[in-house]
């Protein structure tokens, strides 16, 4: 990349504005560093730190000489307030979550259960249909075994 500073920033990282009279840490490549704001919710939200210029990608864990710079060593008190209510209200939202999917299931259930009963009265009535009708188709046998005579 080149040093125009437009470089590729990733979501989690915004650039900062560096105060008067702070110097500014060279990077291993040559190039100065900038100073950027992390806005990963955490520990380290809110907090500055030096990176490359030329850096372009997020890498894994770096350890020794080439982690960043921090110029902040602790977190401000709005920061922890704004990461302790993200987390609230990401809580919040998946207690609500939750909560629907259990509204969800339990209205499954109720129907299916709805559903259930449906089939069972319409399975008796269909005996009981079942069972008028051989009384009938008996009562017509013994009627037309004893004759006309029988009627009378």
């Amino acid at each position: 990349m080149s040093s125009s500073g437009l470089t590729y920033i990733p979501w989690n990282k915004v650039t900062a504005q560096v105060p008067e009279g702070i110097q500014v840490p060279m990077c291993f490549c040559g190039s100065l560093c900038k100073l950027m704001e992390s806005k990963v919710l955490g520990d380290d939200f809110g907090m500055r730190f030096f990176m490359c210029e030329n850096y372009e990608y997020d890498p894994t864990i770096r350890r020794g000489k080439d982690r960043p710079k921090w110029l902040d060593t602790e977190q401000s008190q709005q920061d922890k307030d704004w990461v302790e209510r993200e987390a609230r209200w990401a809580r919040e939202r998946w207690q609500g979550m939750l909560h629907k999917e259990q509204k969800e299931e339990k209205r499954k259930k109720d129907q299916e259960e709805i559903r259930r009963r449906f089939e069972e009265v319409e399975r008796v009535e269909a005996q009981k249909r079942e069972v008028d009708r051989e009384m009938k188709q008996e009562r017509a046998r013994r009627a037309k075994e004893a004759g006309p005579e029988a009627i009378a």
